[in-house]
């Protein structure tokens, strides 16, 4: 009865060698296989056939800015009337007609809220 079990577990050890053996050689296959590939097609020689050259395209002119056209249109009113007539362009500003005026008044007391913890 002893003998079965060992003679399982010696078949199960060679079917994992040989699955890593089998493992291994396909990877090396494929890398020998795409690395023949690459050196064939992508090894930066020239293809065998003309190479095509691009058609000449013109340089387009670069575009030249300009300011912007400004339209200003100028109204003039005819004066309104009043005590004096307008001052001529180059006058000096003049001082106030009237003197400053008086502080605003202080604000009111604050209503009182009276509760039993604080009277008013």
């Amino acid at each position: 009865m002893n003998k079965q079990p060992a003679r399982t577990r010696d078949r199960a050890i060679w079917i994992v060698r040989l699955a890593t053996f089998g493992g291994v050689a396909s990877a090396l296959g494929l890398t020998w296989l795409f690395s023949g590939l690459a050196q064939a097609y992508f090894s930066g020689k020239p293809a065998p056939t003309a190479a095509l050259v691009p058609p000449q395209v013109p340089a387009e002119a670069a575009p030249i800015q300009k300011p912007p056209t400004v339209v200003q249109t100028v109204v003039h009113h005819p004066y309104q009337g009043g005590s004096r007539p307008p001052a001529p362009a180059g006058a000096a500003p003049r001082p106030p007609a009237q003197g400053p005026a008086a502080a605003p008044p202080p604000p009111p007391p604050p209503v009182c809220h009276s509760t039993p913890s604080k009277p008013c």
